[in-house]
Parts: structure tokens; C-alpha cells; sequence
């Protein structure tokens, strides 16, 4: 893919909040990367790719000086496409400073952009809790009124929880990348073709890049099952890329839960489009069906790639 076009097609996502509110340690979460010790002085710009189409990643710092500095300086927001806003919501005392900031940021920013708030720092022991959910709420019912002209989600997070920090993250990539729905048109495709339960693909990083699966519970649950079999493989696999060891091919077999429901397989492939790593996990219940499944992922995935050229 050109660089012409990369160019022209750039996407920005912005990750605001209070200083020690988690930004930069979720960006290194998604990363896989180790968490920074030190607070982000500025604003700290990286790059994310998904099929050779670029992300920019703005992480701007929380320190009061260093906020009163972008407020005035508005042109650092031009062209955010999403904001990520953190909120630290075992840091009580300062919620109210949180969402003043947050306000004062919804009034300058020019391209009515997708917003995520995310309730942050909501770890595994009090994310289900009754205090968190009176947190949150409260919250909610703030930012109705500053939020209504936008397009805005919530979502809980953790560094501790990574499926927690991946799927607010997969959700604004669906909502920034220009073949999305072509892509995922063609999953699906290749889903009810195959008479698969689910497939899933991720990028290295583990964020979802489409997914297929039943519109039922049991559909559900599958789905689940591979969003967190997937990501913990994708760890795992690039673990190996990154100690230069052999990559095995995974299979996995799982037992029937009754005679009306069979043992199922879960496939798990990499894959290499534009030269950078992917991953399939694939779900099938019939196990018969495998065999012509791998024999059919060379031409799917030829045709993904082509998809998603013919569609910039």
C-alpha cells in the first residue's frame, strides 16, 4: 500500500483524562509494552496499523499546568476522530475535576468525534460492586447533557483485565477503519459458508478486527469463548515471535456438553497480511468439517486481502 495513500487516509484517536487517571499505562496495555513509571509530560504521539492502514495515537498529559496548556492551544485536538476520556473512578475526590476537564474539552473540539468514556481502574475485586455502580451512574447522569450531540459509549476498564482495555479499543477501530464493514461482510461470508459456530480475528495486539458468530445465547457464549481463548493465544504466539522460537500450529478439542451437542475444535491460525501478523480463531462443532476448513484458509485469506485493498 502506498505511502501516498497512507497519508491520505490517517485516523486519529486521542486518550484524555486527570493526571494518574491510566492513560498511558492502558496504551501500553494494548501494546503488550511495560507500564511507565513516569507521568506523560506533554502529549506522546505513536502509531497503530491495521492492514497497513494508520492510526495515530495521541496521549496527552493530565498535570493541571499541562491541561490548561492544550485548552489554549486547541489545535492539538484538530482531527480527533475518537476520544478516549479516563476516568479514575477509585480516585473520588477528584471525579468532579475529571468531568470539568472533560466538559471544557467537548467545547473545542471541531470534528464532533466519537467519545469513550471509560470508567477506569474498575479491577477485578469492585468492578461488580454496589459502590462502583453508584459511581458510574452518577457519573452518567453528569455528562447526559454535555454528551447529548455527541456519539459517546461507556465502558469499565483495567490494566488488570486486558479483554476490559481490548474492547473499547476494537470497538473505535471498527468505527475508524474505511473497510470494516467490507470486511466484515466477507467474514461472514466465509462464516455461513463454512457452517461455522464463530470465528474471530485479532491483530497481534489482540484487538478485534471482525467477528462472526450465532445470534443466540449459545452464539454468545461461543463468542466469548474465543474472544478470551484468542487474546491469551495471541500473547502467546507473540511471545514466541519475540524469543525467535518455533511457532506450533494449535488445535484445540473440546468435550460435547450432551449427545445434542457434539465435541467441537478450536482452530487457532496465524496468519500474514501486508507482511504484519494476524490471527484466526475459528470455532467448529462439527468435527468432520476441519480438514476442508485448513484446506480452505489459503484462498480466504488471499481474498481477505484483496478485500480490503479494493475497498480504500
Amino acid at each position: 500500500m502506498s505511502s501516498q495513500r497512507k497519508k491520505g487516509s490517517v485516523r486519529k484517536i486521542i486518550f484524555c483524562g486527570l493526571d494518574n487517571s491510566g492513560k498511558t499505562s492502558f496504551i501500553a496495555r494494548l501494546k503488550n509494552q511495560n507500564y511507565p513509571m513516569n507521568l506523560t509530560p506533554g502529549v506522546e504521539r505513536s502509531q497503530y496499523e491495521i492492514f497497513g492502514f494508520p492510526i495515530l495515537i495521541w496521549d496527552f498529559g493530565g498535570q493541571k499546568k499541562v491541561r490548561d496548556s492544550f485548552l489554549e492551544k486547541t489545535h492539538f485536538f484538530d482531527e480527533s476522530n475518537v476520544v478516549f476520556y479516563l476516568i479514575d473512578i477509585q480516585a473520588e475526590a477528584r471525579i468532579d475535576e475529571s468531568l470539568e476537564y472533560l466538559k471544557a474539552l467537548l467545547k473545542i473540539l471541531t470534528m464532533n468525534p466519537v467519545i469513550m468514556v471509560c470508567f477506569h481502574k474498575a479491577d477485578p475485586d469492585i468492578a461488580q460492586s454496589q459502590k462502583t455502580s453508584k459511581i458510574t451512574e452518577t457519573i452518567k447522569e453528569k455528562l447526559k447533557e454535555p454528551l447529548k450531540t455527541f456519539e459517546h459509549f461507556y465502558a469499565l476498564t483495567t490494566i488488570f483485565d486486558y479483554t476490559s482495555v481490548l474492547a473499547p479499543f476494537s470497538f473505535a477501530l471498527s468505527k475508524l477503519l474505511p473497510f470494516s464493514a467490507v470486511l466484515d461482510s466477507y467474514v461472514i461470508d466465509y462464516f455461513q459458508t463454512q457452517q461455522l459456530a464463530c470465528i474471530l480475528l485479532q491483530d497481534k495486539g489482540g484487538a478485534i478486527l471482525s467477528k462472526a458468530t450465532g445470534d443466540d445465547p449459545e452464539g454468545e457464549l461461543d463468542l466469548a469463548f474465543c474472544q478470551v481463548t484468542g487474546t491469551y493465544l495471541t500473547q502467546l504466539y507473540e511471545s514466541y515471535e519475540q524469543r525467535v522460537m518455533p511457532i506450533p500450529d494449535i488445535s484445540i478439542k473440546l468435550p460435547g456438553k450432551s449427545k445434542r451437542r457434539p465435541n467441537a475444535v478450536l482452530l487457532y491460525e496465524r496468519i500474514v497480511i501486508y507482511n504484519k501478523r494476524y490471527y484466526l480463531t475459528i470455532l467448529v462443532k462439527d468435527i468432520e468439517q476441519v480438514s476442508s476448513i485448513r484446506e480452505s484458509l489459503p484462498e480466504f485469506i488471499s481474498g481477505m486481502s484483496k478485500t480490503i485493498e479494493l475497498s480504500f
